[in-house]
């Protein structure tokens, strides 16, 4: 069998979208437990899923020739039903909220895009555009975040860099708010969450579109984006060091696992430890065409149980001031 099919049968995916009937055929697993002993498997029972949700492993890679893929899932590959999302919405917000939220994320897109396309051809950073959509961010989750963040999450998909920035965004603010931080901190909290990603826009296309199993190099030139984004925003003198603390450390992991720096608790910047959070939580609830979204109490139960990943008492506060008190639905 030659190489390209071999690599055509494989795809990485993360470990929440793991269902029984996939065979397992790789583990990425931390740098230092590179060693540990793994052979190929069928998963059959939901308890297998659970064990590698609970342990150190960041992602799997499945051979979709000897196992299910990921677009087999009956329930999640259905047509995106924009509707029914819409329905969804409605059944926890005023029509008039989701309206609002609405027109705030359509008068933040230009700016947002502009600074996406500057990183993109000129590796420049849009910084009056960027504050411009901060500020306008700010103003709407104010009173109305919980609508901003759900509408946020209906992403075509020629929509999701940008409408991921914004939602990170907004529940950076949102979550820092809750958190009891002054305004001028808020502020670096949404424009750290605007521009967290920025440095994907510099990287190679083919990596950023590839759906299967990257190589060595490609993760390895996926995994510089942090770094490419601090470069980005290094070349405006005046930006706050707290934004580039979120955008070069928000893959950092409480236990020293992630990069670049593999940077262990408290040494990574706090607002990085928010940003790794309101991330992770976006990606995990977010509606694409091709599945469905986690319920929040999925999402937070895999982050919940991603032991090493999150700074606890953050990831608490985010249940409780975030979750529990209804801020975001």
């Amino acid at each position: 069998m030659t190489e390209a099919i071999i690599l055509a049968m494989q795809k990485r995916i993360r470990l929440h979208e793991l269902r029984v009937g996939m065979f397992v055929e790789e583990l990425e697993r931390p740098p230092q437990r590179t060693d540990a002993r793994f052979s190929p498997f069928r998963i059959a029972t939901p308890s297998e899923i659970d064990r590698l949700m609970r342990s150190n492993i960041m992602s799997v890679v499945i051979n979709v020739q000897k196992g299910i893929d990921i677009l087999d899932r009956a329930p999640q590959a259905a047509p995106f039903d924009r509707q029914a999302v819409e329905t969804g919405l409605l059944s926890s917000y005023s029509r008039q909220d989701i309206e609002t939220a609405r027109h705030s994320i359509e008068a933040a897109k230009a700016d947002i895009q502009s600074v996406l396309a500057e990183a993109r051809i000129s590796g420049g950073f849009a910084a009056n555009a960027a504050n411009k959509a901060v500020e306008l961010i700010m103003s709407s989750a104010m009173n109305n975040a919980g609508a901003l963040i759900g509408v946020a999450k209906l992403k075509a998909s020629d929509e999701v860099t940008y409408l991921h920035s914004l939602a990170v965004s907004a529940l950076m603010i949102t979550f820092g708010r809750n958190l009891g931080l002054d305004e001028d901190n808020v502020r670096h909290l949404g424009l750290g969450g605007l521009v967290h990603d920025v440095g994907k826009m510099t990287l190679p296309r083919a990596i950023l579109m590839k759906t299967g199993k990257l190589s060595a190099d490609e993760k390895g030139i996926m995994q510089t984006h942090p770094q490419r984004g601090y470069q980005v925003l290094s070349k405006i003198e005046d930006t706050p060091q707290e934004v580039l603390d979120v955008c070069l450390f928000h893959h950092e992991k409480f236990d020293g696992t992630g990069y670049p720096r593999g940077l262990v608790g408290k040494q990574i910047p706090h607002f990085a430890r928010i940003a790794a959070i309101c991330d992770v939580y976006d990606a995990l609830t977010t509606i694409r065409p091709y599945k469905r979204a986690l319920s929040q109490a999925e999402a937070i139960d895999i982050m919940m149980t991603s032991v090493g990943h999150f700074d606890r008492e953050l990831l608490s506060a985010f249940l409780s001031k975030m979750i529990i008190n209804g801020t975001v639905r």
